[in-house]
């Protein structure tokens, strides 16, 4: 029921406004959609200027203020991991190398709709010379067993995460993301629908970036060894 509830408020989310000015269009692909200021940075969503039926992509621009490679290691963590996955989906690591990971994913949906499920594959790249972090992922079903026609097995789902620098700890960041809805929605319902995870999916991350910073700022910095052997010892 509370799923029922959620969907059908996504359906009809409010449009988004900002203080900011928006930015122009990245590229032709991308038409500016609407803006708005979460945590004090701008997040501007496009859509695409040519939309492909049933499967629908955003971009988003925003900035987080953390240093790149510690966003895109929280980002791996969180798609990787068990813990906060959004609601209905259970995960499964199929593969697991030191920046890459093949990932099953099973999405619970209401009564009334299919269930769906996909395997991605997802890789962290860097680039020493200019420090920008990116975390890719593409569909990979063709490691699936045949499909059992009780779950709908979503295809062409591919995005990614890019991080570049902007000063010492902070981020620019860009997000693309395309997904299969599956099914006989309508397109103006999933549109919608895959618009808003979309935007969760950026206040997930900014969250979980938001939370580690404070963990690392109560922890207390390791004495280093010249420290540990000024220390005093114990006669006891």
């Amino acid at each position: 029921m509370k799923r029922i509830v959620l969907l059908l408020a996504v359906l009809f989310i409010a449009p988004m406004t900002g203080a900011e000015l928006p930015a122009p269009p990245p590229d032709a692909r991308w038409e500016l959609s609407a803006s708005r200021v979460e945590a004090g940075s701008a997040v501007t969503i496009y859509v695409e200027a040519e939309k492909t039926p049933g499967r629908p992509a955003f971009r988003i621009e925003t900035a987080f203020s953390v240093a790149p490679v510690a966003a895109a290691v929280t980002l791996m963590e969180q798609m990787v991991g068990d813990q906060h996955q959004p609601g209905g989906q259970r995960r499964k690591v199929l593969e697991r190398g030191e920046h890459e990971a093949l990932v099953y994913t099973f999405i619970d949906l209401p009564l009334m709709l299919s269930d769906r499920e996909l395997a991605l594959r997802i890789r962290h790249t860097d680039d020493t010379a200019s420090g920008v972090h990116r975390v890719d992922w593409k569909d990979a079903n063709e490691v699936l067993p045949p499909e059992s026609g009780e779950v709908l097995r979503l295809s062409g789902t591919n995005g990614y995460w890019e991080f570049r620098p902007d000063g010492a700890a902070r981020t620019l960041a860009t997000y693309m993301t395309q997904a299969e809805v599956g099914g006989s929605i309508p397109s103006s319902i999933s549109n919608r629908m895959m618009r808003a995870q979309a935007l969760n999916d950026v206040t997930r991350l900014r969250g979980l970036l938001e939370a580690r910073a404070k963990t690392d700022v109560a922890s207390p910095p390791a004495a280093r060894d010249s420290e540990a052997e000024a220390l005093p010892v114990s006669s006891r």
